[in-house]
């Protein structure tokens, strides 16, 4: 299986926001929106980017969450309308939630993101039920689950529904010794963020632990966004990969970025990251991805 894993567009807004919408939360995004990430994350080169990820022909699209900024409806329909354009289909794309994509309460409860993309997820997708997503092939079962959740003002922690867990568990414990290779797919990054442990508490995810009890000693790779940087690293016998945003473009720095991932039964067995290169006649460059 080749894979393509992008993560965390953040577009600019395709329009005006109405008054009515803009409060408690959603009205701290906007400034810092306008103010901060306005200049970080552009439209321009994300679609060159998207074109890139559609050229791949690759078997299966990963989108990780984030897919807008303040989980606006016209942000959904946009995203939507642009992954079409871009000759991404449902049938080979899988589109999971992030944390902006359930900014509000009304956001999160009304299932926003379910309502916004219902057309890239299975027909009758409902949320109390339908995690984890599941692709599978002969060699490799893909699995999403959803990390988001409305948190307060100046938080973007994930969660862990147990409930997920235990159906992913059921359905791991149903796969054969040899084969086909897991791979979980989320928005937050299934580990301690270092630092000062306020840092975990505003953007880490809580109940990872409860997916390695699910994984046990099975080998698997686990991919993940949200921290706009690259990531790899192993624990155990699990392969983490995180990618950077697929949108920020700081002063001409190559950040924005996806993965090209290709999988057998055995597991991972190339991992490539394509940047931006802004200018000149080659607009990517590819490199291998380094382990932390």
């Amino acid at each position: 299986m080749r894979l393509c894993h992008l993560s965390d567009l953040h577009l600019p807004l395709p329009g005006p926001v109405p008054p009515r919408l803009l409060l408690g939360k959603r009205a701290l995004g906007l400034a810092n929106l306008r103010l901060r990430r306005a200049a970080t994350h552009r439209l321009e080169p994300f679609l060159d980017l998207l074109d890139a990820v559609a050229a791949e022909r690759a078997d299966l699209v990963l989108i990780t969450g984030d897919l807008t900024n303040l989980s606006l409806e016209s942000e959904f329909a946009r995203v939507d309308r642009l992954l079409r354009e871009r000759g991404l289909t449902p049938a080979r794309t899988m589109v999971l939630p992030g944390n902006h994509d359930r900014y509000t309460p009304l956001s999160d409860l009304g299932d926003a993101f379910e309502r916004g993309m219902r057309s890239w997820l299975p027909l009758g997708f409902r949320r109390d039920r339908g995690w984890p997503l599941a692709h599978q092939t002969e060699g490799v079962a893909v699995f999403g689950l959803d990390t988001a959740v409305w948190r307060g003002p100046h938080r973007a922690a994930g969660r862990i529904d147990p409930h997920q867990i235990d159906r992913l568990s059921g359905i791991l414990g149903r796969l054969p010794a040899d084969g086909p290779w897991p791979v979980i797919a989320m928005h937050h990054p299934p580990f301690e963020l270092e630092g000062a442990p306020a840092r975990h508490y505003r953007n880490g995810l809580e109940g990872f632990e409860r997916l390695f009890e699910a994984l046990g000693e099975r080998g698997a790779t686990v991919l993940h966004g949200h921290l706009h940087r690259p990531v790899r690293r192993l624990r155990g016998s699990v392969e983490i990969i995180g990618v950077p945003s697929a949108s920020a473009d700081v002063d001409g720095e190559p950040r924005l970025a996806y993965h090209l991932l290709e999988f057998d039964r055995s597991g991972l067995v190339r991992a490539e990251r394509v940047r931006h290169r802004p200018g000149g006649v080659q607009h990517f460059e590819r490199e291998e991805i380094s382990r932390d």
